[in-house]
């Protein structure tokens, strides 16, 4: 046994020196989101009476769904309201920030090559998948310290300690455990994008799971480790046992992995492949169909992300107005008009959040371009018979209709569910507002291209401009930004649909903007030479 961890530190040192970047930006943003939850709620929440007017209007199947069942109702603390409102979408978070850093660390570095060259050294069988297990649990145990700390700073007299510490460990317990499901699948799948999709796939299913039991089969969430882990009622109950049957199931995941991981060879999975077709198809043997053969599993994830989000919305978009009105808080956020419907100007702020969400997809088809300069294959390409011009346009028209395609998605769940609900709205305004954000999600692709064809080492800096442009979308009411920085996002400048006017002028101008910053990005693209 020991034999078969040799080396084991060693590569995690390694390990550790290649991911520190991704690893801190990942806790930033989870703790930013824990900040953001704990400000808004004690800074908007502060009124009991407010408090028990949204216990209430939690209480319906929609709420229920997207958070969870209501707990704490009798007495809805700001404790109570943070455990309800945050932790199951914590949990997807955590655990989606688990799952691509197992797969990174495992399947990935294995296809492509990385393992063999190590496993060439006197280094153990399990010495690699047993770093990637130490570095899940000193992610997700910094996850977890970062959390309660901040839960105790900046909660209130009802987040108590041991709430905060509960907290911060079945947040930790989220991402270890899917973490360990991704070590399982990442045996299964002799690919990467196998062992991703399965292990998402098993996100997915415990996250349906849960709405089923929420709904009125109680065992079937507590058999889906999302409900397993909301059963610990945070700030209300504070129950443990939760907590210790995720660490068995655990334990038993990772076990089951470093045994997996013992009897395959490398390269392989323990799962059959699906045989291929023979011959490639007529799109595949295209620039444009290799694209979509190269994101179209994200795509597909992201489709039914972007889906389940629009109806989400869109289905409590009726109970909006008795939880905002009279809300000062709320209303410097949303920019309320008191000569306007409260609920036309929430949909208008819900509509740019949703136009911030297909801008990450958008983004990650270009930024695959760089990927693949990184990891050599894309000099294999240029060699071919297809110019450069080609290949950058293939993934720049990719992206851009991915846009159209998604906001088109998107509007059509969040109007189709508002209409399904009997809220008095036209379906057709919804898509046009949807689709008045193409020009400034466009702009952000014309920003990626720039970064990625003049500077390819600093392309990650796009995720901190899309960071911007959400804080300026979302907060740019409530801190009252000044507008030289505001317009900095192409997302400001977007008349807020329904409740303002189709320019034709935005449209224009940033349409234009984002086709130079695309040639520009071309141009730095054309005369570099390949990573």
């Amino acid at each position: 046994m020991m034999k078969s961890q040799a080396q084991t530190g060693h590569i995690f040192r390694f390990t550790l020196k290649k991911e520190w970047l991704k690893l801190l930006l990942w806790l930033t943003g989870c703790a930013f989101y824990v900040i953001m939850g704990v400000v808004a709620f004690v800074e908007v929440y502060g009124d009991p009476l407010e408090r028990q007017s949204m216990a209430v209007a939690m209480q319906n199947p929609a709420m229920e769904a997207l958070f969870g069942r209501a707990i704490g109702i009798d007495n809805y603390t700001i404790g109570a309201m943070y455990s309800h409102t945050m932790t199951i979408l914590g949990f997807v978070l955590f655990a989606v920030m688990s799952i691509l850093l197992v797969v990174r660390n495992t399947r990935s570095e294995e296809e492509d090559g990385i393992l063999e060259m190590i496993q060439a050294l006197p280094t153990g069988r399990l010495a690699h998948t047993t770093s990637a297990i130490l570095l899940l649990l000193l992610t997700n145990g910094l996850l977890a310290i970062i959390s309660t700390v901040l839960l105790i700073v900046l909660g209130d007299g009802s987040m108590g300690t041991e709430g905060a510490i509960l907290t911060g460990i079945v947040y930790g317990m989220s991402g270890i455990v899917f973490g360990s499901v991704t070590l399982v699948t990442a045996q299964l799948s002799s690919n990467a994008r196998g062992a991703m999709m399965m292990a998402f796939g098993v996100l997915g299913a415990s996250y349906m799971l849960r709405i089923v039991g929420d709904s009125g089969i109680e065992l079937l969430s507590w058999l889906s480790p999302l409900g397993l882990l909301y059963g610990s009622e945070p700030f209300v109950n504070n129950y443990w046992f939760p907590v210790w049957i995720s660490i068995g199931l655990s334990l038993l995941l990772i076990t089951i992995a470093l045994w997996l991981k013992h009897q395959r060879d490398m390269g392989a999975g323990l799962l059959p492949d699906r045989a291929g077709k023979r011959h490639a198809t007529a799109l595949l043997k295209t620039p444009m169909g290799f694209v979509l053969k190269l994101v179209k599993t994200p795509l597909v994830v992201w489709a039914i992300a972007m889906l389940l989000l629009g109806v989400s919305y869109g289905s409590v978009i009726g109970d909006v107005e008795g939880l905002l009105e009279g809300n000062e808080v709320i209303e410097q956020i949303i920019a309320a008009d008191p000569d306007l419907s409260m609920v036309d100007q929430f949909m208008a702020m819900i509509l740019g959040v949703l136009a911030m969400a297909a801008t990450i997809p958008s983004i990650q088809v270009l930024l695959r371009l760089r990927g693949e300069e990184k990891k050599n294959r894309l000099e294999k390409i240029i060699a071919g018979s297809h110019s450069r011009l080609v290949i950058f346009g293939s993934f720049i028209v990719v992206s851009v209709v991915v846009v159209v395609l998604f906001q088109l998605l998107q509007s059509f769940a969040f109007g189709g569910s508002a209409v399904f609900m009997d809220y008095d709205v036209l379906l057709r305004e919804i898509i046009v507002a949807a689709m008045a954000y193409i020009p400034a999600i466009l702009v952000m692709i014309g920003v990626a291209s720039v970064l990625i064809g003049w500077l390819p080492k600093l392309t990650s800096l796009i995720w901190l401009y899309v960071g911007f442009a959400f804080v300026v979308l979302y907060f740019g009411g409530l801190f009252d930004m000044p507008d030289f920085i505001n317009g900095l996002s192409p997302f400001y400048h977007v008349p807020e649909m329904p409740i303002e006017e189709w320019s034709w002028t935005v449209t224009t101008v940033l349409s234009l903007l984002s086709l130079v910053l695309m040639a520009v990005g071309y141009a730095g693209f054309r005369r570099r030479d390949i990573d």
